[in-house]
């Protein structure tokens, strides 16, 4: 009897401790944002033109004028920035032969026979620059270095002023001369659209071989080369303005923590919350303001600060939870654009002794995107649509955001 009424309580107090397990598993949840370029121009001054020049046959005018600079409008009058697409073409590379010999060896390392084999190669490039006339406000590394650079450029003129052979001189290089003719505007980048295409035969054991089959195959492939040029320029150009000027919409999978503990007391709750915070904010887009997103979260945000509070015994599976809800929560206002939040959430995570890397991760992250948005003088990483394309809904490229 007794050893039956040990028994029942064990399976009794193993039930109740088991339910209390903590089981924290990764969930990854797409947020859509805009991605900040390089540089920094004042909202009003985001105007551009584009001008086409080169080989004819290779200007696709319709693909071109069709690209976006994500938070800029086209103008054709008195744009801040000037962009010069020129195209050279396609240039069909000289063809070369090339050749190795395989030995074997017998077991004591004596050539026993050889084979050379043969093939032959080419390389054809399509060639076009893109360049950028208008302002460059890139946002400085570090004050030290910017000092340093700043330095070089006195040294330079007052070496150049002080040259007595340069006094009439005009020591700019010649392309910024050659480029005043595109634009008034300084040439902010001048950048390679250059592309390189490969063909090599199978080797062959003979030099005729070889030569045979490059005969036979290279026009087409020459042909291929050349249509692969013509449909991949076009993309490469809006790839670099955005790059350095444009809002552009990039999609962020982002790692939060979901409960995978189905005993637990929270188990129902915790994973309700992780699945509305996922249509929450698979709402968000970067040419829409956030302001309903955040009432939208303000529930799931106060169930996970709940948490924190009602969860804080030192058992380890209680501890999980909480560093589970911190976690979420830095999440949440990190995507919000909360960054101050978010670093007040990173140090209490640090004080809390559990996952302080965590924390540390989410100071350093916050305090470059406060940064980001001050230099570019932001409250959110969204912005205000130039024209009525940019209010089409876009989710943008893909990247991975994760703390390890």
């Amino acid at each position: 009897m007794k050893n039956l009424f040990l028994l029942t309580l064990f399976i009794i107090l193993n039930h109740l401790l088991s339910g209390q397990k903590v089981d924290i598993d990764n969930k990854y949840i797409t947020i859509s944002c805009a991605a900040f370029p390089e540089n920094y121009v004042p909202e009003k001054q985001r105007t551009y033109s584009l001008k086409l020049d080169g080989n004819y046959l290779f200007r696709d005018r319709e693909k071109i004028e069709n690209f976006k600079i994500y938070g800029w409008a086209k103008t054709e009058d008195e744009a801040n920035m000037d962009i010069l697409v020129d195209i050279h073409g396609f240039v069909a590379g000289s063809s070369y032969a090339s050749s190795r010999t395989e030995e074997k060896k017998d077991k004591d390392g004596k050539v026993i026979s050889s084979t050379k084999y043969y093939k032959v190669s080419v390389t054809n490039r399509g060639e076009g620059v893109l360049k950028i006339f208008g302002p460059r406000n890139i946002m400085p590394k570090t004050p030290k270095k910017e000092k340093e650079k700043e330095k070089e450029k006195d040294k330079k003129k007052k070496e150049e002023s002080a040259n007595p052979f340069l006094q009439n001189v005009d020591t700019r290089d010649a392309a910024s001369n050659l480029d005043e003719s595109v634009s008034s505007k300084g040439l902010a980048y001048n950048i390679s659209l250059n592309e390189s295409y490969d063909y090599t035969t199978n080797e062959r054991t003979s030099p005729n071989l070889a030569s045979n089959e490059f005969q036979e195959n290279y026009y087409n492939q020459q042909r291929n080369h050349e249509k692969n040029f013509h449909a991949r320029y076009p993309d490469l150009i809006p790839f670099h303005i955005n790059k350095y000027y444009g809002y552009r919409p990039t999609r962020y999978n982002v790692k939060f923590k979901e409960l995978d503990s189905e005993k637990h007391p929270e188990y129902q709750t915790f994973t309700n919350a992780i699945k509305a915070l996922e249509v929450i904010f698979s709402k968000m887009r970067y040419n829409k303001s956030i302001e309903q997103i955040a009432t939208d979260l303000s529930p799931i945000i106060n169930y996970f600060e709940s948490l924190i509070s009602k969860y804080n015994k030192d058992d380890k599976h209680e501890k999980k939870l909480k560093a589970a809800s911190y976690y979420n929560l830095a999440r949440i206002f990190q995507y919000l654009d909360d960054h101050d939040k978010v670093i007040e959430i990173g140090r209490a995570i640090i004080a809390s002794e559990n996952d302080e890397d965590d924390g540390e991760d989410f100071i350093k992250e916050s305090e470059n995107w406060k940064s980001l948005l001050a230099f570019h003088h932001m409250k959110s990483r969204h912005i205000v649509p130039k024209s009525a394309s940019q209010e089409e809904d876009e989710l943008g490229d893909s990247e991975f955001v994760s703390n390890k």
